[in-house]
């Protein structure tokens, strides 16, 4: 499915086994207006960091057709009089019933479809822990598979976060650095463990502090918020305090354009129902005439629709001239808050069509508000936006599909349903979270590649077993000659500037003088499916080109490069090692290099890391006056602290393993990560002192980094310090924001650096990524590195019991993958 968005983004509620095809009945029937959680948008991490553009086109008409609805039932007659015991029979079975889910999904199955939660979400596993609450958070589907005339024969789509209450709880903490476990509440299929839970069974609802009351869940968005607030986080009171455009300004407007445009669409409703909800939605706002007659009521809707856009345009139009990108300036606060969750319903309200505006369905570009998906578009490029709604995209079919429950109070002015199974497929078409393909429940453990068929035997039953040996044998050999990504022969290996092929060896060429071969080691975000770390880890993703990865490797190649040293560098995919490297380098190790500075010119390849540095001084000037220039960090108090950040983060997740194989793998961390091994702790406890271990190394480099005064260690340009800061930098940002860390704020869902306690590292990474060197030796600027995380994969699956055998991390690896410019996901390979 597309991009990444419903899985574990944000700390999520235990994760189930995985998905079989998910058998539902009937839809939900129509919420009442009481439930008034309206609206907001869907979800992905998430997050924020630049990610190419999401367009924004015109919804095109849908091909499909509604359903014909089915003939409303009659009223059942009133039973007679019967025995008090079959009464109370009666009664068990409607309560029966009545929890009764709507989506079935198998006990034994994960939760998780690759990115997304298709199964209902599970009880929490215990009591939230200390400052961390759990989160209920209103959520929906873009269709359920039921055939509900909504939804047609649309197969089951992810549980998304949509709810603008809930998400601008959600927001406001992520910008005040609070953490949070969200827990995704189906507003069309709530789960029997929360109406247990909270009798209420309304969101936004906490459990745990701050946020909540005692040992309850709490409910209500103004308490929520006052208690938060009453945490005293300077941050979040911050955000709270009135600014140039009061918070109730902007809620008025922002408010008034989605409600009003949702009344226009139910104007003449006749039903009670409808009436209900016309009042719930238009009577506070006093939006409601008694007696007026549809015609007046339905224009008057559309007017004061545009009339609110035409308010809010003059506050996003000026906020733009001003320069600032937000309400709050710099940063958003609770007035930006609250108006990008109420435009992003009223985008999606008009983008599908639901409102009797005669220029819909459009962009709000289209009816008078030009300013307003811009300013959306800025609080896109935040990582809250993308924690929050797990997702970078603005379509939000989910949100209009549990909207749509309530306008079906409406029912007589619906045609049955397909006014708004219409407008729904719309969005569907749109949303890229919703693929409209099935996707069935994966059961148990994933198949084994299947055993070679046995040869059939013709010789002597004595000579037949060595025979079969030696056959086995030559297949063994075989197989590990074949590479892991087939290329047609004679087919270049570039696609455009990338490399997707296997890299050409040198061959007989040896290098020009001062011009040295450099092996540097290299991984693909995904392997499209051949991935050797098992077929789950890279789920259909499609194949990703070759791109350097390796800390030790690019220490050299920038150290290089900015001492003005030419070389060739030859890619060496960690996944899929190229028969003439292994053929030349009997090691085959990472990094070599050929020929000086660095390596030896005999013709040989030759390696270590350390090695090649010392070799390069005593061959280059430049490169040793690079090595030696002092400034104020070291090299040593780099080193001290890199490993306890990358492998402190690694094994924190890995930590509770059961796993033979992972407990090795941990042991082996342990000393990566400079940690002593403590006989009999829990997988719980070393998960604790591993956080508290890299987030102390990471305070470190944030006091290194952020107390320069120069753009660089080395003061204008780069030191050799700066060139192991910043490769050791790279390697533990992406492995945080890919989620592949212990930290309940990065675990899953990824999180930045600064979420972590160092807000001044990515900057400095970027001043990095202005000089040509880091270009040349990365071969990209983005800022996003699938295969910093995907050269981990077949380490990782050591512990493949923290993995569900390789699911969660390919959502691990989607965290970057989505926002990783270099990966193409809709790249084919090539064909013999």
């Amino acid at each position: 499915m597309g991009c990444g968005a419903s899985k574990p983004k944000d700390g999520e509620a235990p994760m189930e086994p995985a998905p079989a095809k998910a058998k539902v009945i009937d839809d939900p029937p129509p919420t009442s207006a009481k439930e008034a959680e309206v609206p907001a948008v869907p979800a992905t991490p998430n997050e924020p960091e630049p990610e190419p553009e999401v367009p924004q086109p015109k919804a095109p008409e849908p091909v499909a057709v509604a359903p014909e609805p089915s003939p409303e039932a009659a009223p059942e007659p009133t039973p007679a009089p019967a025995e008090e015991e079959e009464e109370e029979e009666e009664e068990e079975e409607e309560e029966e019933a009545e929890h009764e889910p709507l989506v079935k999904w198998p006990e034994n199955a994960s939760i998780y479809i690759g990115d997304y939660q298709f199964g209902p979400t599970p009880a929490p596993p215990g009591p939230p822990k200390p400052g961390v609450p759990y989160k209920a958070i209103l959520s929906g589907r873009a269709a359920y598979g039921t055939g509900h005339v909504l939804d047609g024969d649309r197969p089951l789509g992810p549980i998304m976060p949509y709810c603008p209450y809930c998400c601008r709880l959600s927001l406001l903490m992520l910008e005040s650095g609070m953490e949070f476990v969200p827990i995704l509440i189906d507003g069309g299929d709530k789960p029997k463990w929360f109406k247990d839970a909270y009798e209420v069974a309304k969101t936004p609802a906490f459990l745990g502090q701050p946020g909540g009351n005692g040992d309850e869940w709490t409910g209500e968005f103004k308490d929520i918020l006052g208690n938060l607030k009453a945490s005293g986080n300077a941050e979040l009171l911050a955000m709270c305090e009135p600014g140039g455009v009061a918070v109730e300004t902007v809620e008025k407007h922002a408010s008034t354009a989605g409600f009003a445009a949702a009344l226009s669409f139910i104007a003449g409703t006749t039903t009670e129902g409808g009436k209900m909800l016309m009042m719930g939605l238009g009577g506070e706002a006093g939006l409601i005439k008694e007696g007026e007659p549809a015609d007046e009521f339905r224009d008057r809707m559309v007017q004061t629709t545009r009339d609110a856009f035409g308010e809010l345009e003059k506050i996003f139009a000026e906020l733009a001239s001003s320069g600032k990108p937000f309400l709050g300036g710099d940063k958003p606060n609770q007035a930006d808050v609250y108006a990008l969750t109420m435009i992003l319903f009223s985008h999606n309200i008009y983008l599908g069509g639901l409102t009797a505006d005669p220029a819909a369905p459009c962009q709000l570009a289209d009816v008078g508000a030009p300013s307003l998906m811009p300013y959306v578009e800025r609080w896109m490029e935040r990582p809250s936006y993308v924690k929050c709604y797990r997702t970078k995209s603005t379509v939000q079919a989910p949100a209009m599909r549990n909207f749509s429950n309530m306008l079906m109070m409406a029912h007589d002015v619906m045609d049955g349903g397909k006014r708004i199974y219409t407008c729904l497929e719309r969005l569907r078409e749109l949303d890229v979270e919703y693929d409209g393909k099935e996707h069935p429940p994966v059961i148990g453990e994933a198949p084994s590649a299947e055993e070679p068929e046995p040869a059939e035997d013709s010789t002597p039953a004595e000579t037949g077993e060595a025979a079969a040996k030696e056959e086995e044998d030559d297949e063994e050999e075989e197989d590990e000659d074949e590479p892991v990504v087939p290329w047609p022969e004679g087919l270049s290996p570039y696609v455009g500037d990338y490399l997707y092929g296997p890299e050409p060896g040198p061959g007989d060429r040896k290098p020009e003088a001062g011009k040295p071969f450099k092996a540097v080691l290299s991984a693909r975000a995904s392997y499209g499916g051949r991935n050797t770390a098992g077929e789950l880890v890279d789920g259909d993703a499609a194949l990703g080109p070759i791109m350097p990865f390796c800390p030790y490797c690019l220490r050299i190649s920038l150290l290089l490069i900015e001492s003005g040293v030419e070389f060739e560098t030859f890619l060496i995919d960690a996944g899929d090692k190229p028969d003439w490297f292994i053929n030349a380098y009997e090691k085959a190790e990472t990094p070599a290099m050929m020929g000086s500075p660095g390596g030896l010119d005999d013709g040989q390849w030759v390696g270590e890391s350390k090695d090649i540095i010392a070799r390069a001084c005593e061959q280059n000037e430049k490169f040793k006056e690079l090595c030696e220039r002092e400034g104020p960090i070291t090299v040593e108090q780099i080193e001290k602290y890199a490993n306890a950040v990358a492998f402190g983060m690694i094994l924190g997740y890995i930590a509770p393993t059961e796993e033979e194989s992972g407990k090795g793998l941990a042991m082996g961390l342990h000393g990566q990560a400079g940690l002593e091994p403590i006989e009999g702790e829990t997988g719980a406890a070393l998960r604790e002192r591993c956080n508290a271990h890299f987030r102390a190394g990471l305070a470190e480099f944030e006091k290194m980094i952020g107390g320069l005064t120069t753009p660089f260690i080395g003061g204008d340009t780069p030191s050799k310090a700066d060139v192991f800061a910043a490769t050791t930098l790279f390697f533990s940002h992406n492995v945080a924001e890919s989620g592949l860390c212990g930290d309940p704020v990065a675990m899953d869902k990824g999180a930045s650096l600064a979420d972590l306690g160092a807000p001044s590292v990515v900057p400095y990474l970027r001043r990095w990524m202005e000089r040509p060197s880091w270009k040349t030796a990365y071969k990209t600027d983005c800022m996003y590195s699938t295969a910093v995380v995907a050269c981990l994969a077949n380490f990782a699956m050591m512990a493949k019991d923290m993995f569900d055998d390789g699911r969660k991390l390919n959502l691990i690896l989607d965290n970057l993958r989505r926002r990783d410019a270099d990966y193409n996901p809709d790249f084919v390979p090539p064909t013999n």
